[in-house]
């Protein structure tokens, strides 16, 4: 930890539980009944400031779009629990809300692309989100034409290309699926999006040629611990989430959630990045709820910085126990 980590937010006191069990139970019949609560607690989808660039850039490549004739794509490469996956999925969702596209028809899919991604794996990716349980006896150019049938058969309009950077595999004497994706860009079956961490940014970015027929990016990018609208935008989003879990009956109204230092120490652990915030708020609700508590606790909170955002490298210390050092809040 930083030397110039600041003295800790929280009394000892303040980290106990204050409801509850001390400890989780985790019997069969306790996990049975979190099962089923898990259902609800992914189904809470907060307004996040961080999608609507996403959602905006993903609307162009749709109006851009003419079947057969000229489509495009967007990247959005972001860090690791990002959001950008969740970003693509809510955006399916909007579309389904509007309402524009026939009932019964797939307008949007997103495939997540397998690590060591050939051109063959990639065509197998797209064609198992359709059900198509012969794709695995035909020949590339067979796998090719049998998801552009699909697109039709289906009627979707925008495919989202999860985890692109797996893209960047090119076996021996053979192409890279990047390559593959230019061609399919210039068939003009669908619009693309293109979603990936850091190494899909630098993958990207090498291949002028694929570039070129992508709009501009929409990159998730993160909050600011040093914005004051930041700073606003998180506390609103964080009201949103406990007002989701008081809707749907999950606990009553967490006051943790509210409490200025929470922001602070969510923004420090999270780097403005709200998927991640809602990772840690996932499990930080996991944790009072085998603990039977009636509400998510500083506690809890701290045990999902420990257990999540430390263990996954992603922050270097748990602020609610031991503070923000300077170069966590610039």
């Amino acid at each position: 930890m930083s030397k110039t980590t600041a003295k800790a937010y929280f009394g000892p006191e303040e980290l106990e539980p204050q409801t509850g069990s001390p400890h989780p139970v985790t019997s069969a019949e306790k996990l049975f009944e979190m099962r089923a609560r898990e259902t609800i607690v992914r189904s809470i989808y907060v307004q996040n400031p961080n999608h609507t660039p996403v959602f905006k850039s993903l609307d162009m490549v749709l109006s851009l779009g003419e079947k057969g004739v000229f489509q495009t794509g967007v990247r959005n490469a972001a860090p690791s629990f990002a959001g950008k996956s969740e970003a693509g999925d809510e955006f399916g969702r909007i579309i389904v809300r509007r309402g524009t596209y026939p009932a019964g028809t797939l307008p949007i899919r997103r495939v997540e692309l397998e690590q060591a991604c050939t051109p063959r794996r990639f065509w197998l990716s797209i064609l198992a989100i359709y059900g198509d349980g012969f794709a695995a006896s035909k020949d590339e150019d067979g796998l090719r034409r049998s998801t552009y049938d699909a697109f039709e058969r289906f009627g979707t309009k925008l495919l989202l290309l999860d985890e692109i950077q797996h893209a960047g595999y090119r076996s021996h004497g053979s192409s890279a699926p990047t390559d593959v994706i230019k061609r399919f860009i210039s068939d003009a079956q669908v619009g693309i999006g293109l979603f990936g961490n850091e190494d899909a940014l630098t993958l990207l970015q090498s291949n002028d040629q694929l570039s070129n027929r992508l709009i501009e990016p929409c990159d998730i990018q993160p909050l600011k611990a040093s914005d004051t609208q930041s700073s606003r935008r998180l506390t609103r989003f964080l009201a949103r989430y406990d007002a989701a879990l008081v809707e749907k009956e999950l606990f009553a109204s967490s006051t943790a959630l509210a409490d200025p230092r929470t922001i602070e120490c969510m923004m420090s652990l999270s780097k403005g990045y709200l998927g991640r915030v809602v990772k840690m708020l996932q499990i930080a609700g996991r944790q009072a709820f085998l603990r039977g508590a009636t509400s998510i606790e500083f506690c809890d909170l701290s045990h999902a910085a420990i257990s999540w955002a430390v263990a996954q490298k992603l922050a270097s210390h748990d602020p609610f126990r031991f503070g923000i050092s300077m170069a966590d809040a610039s």
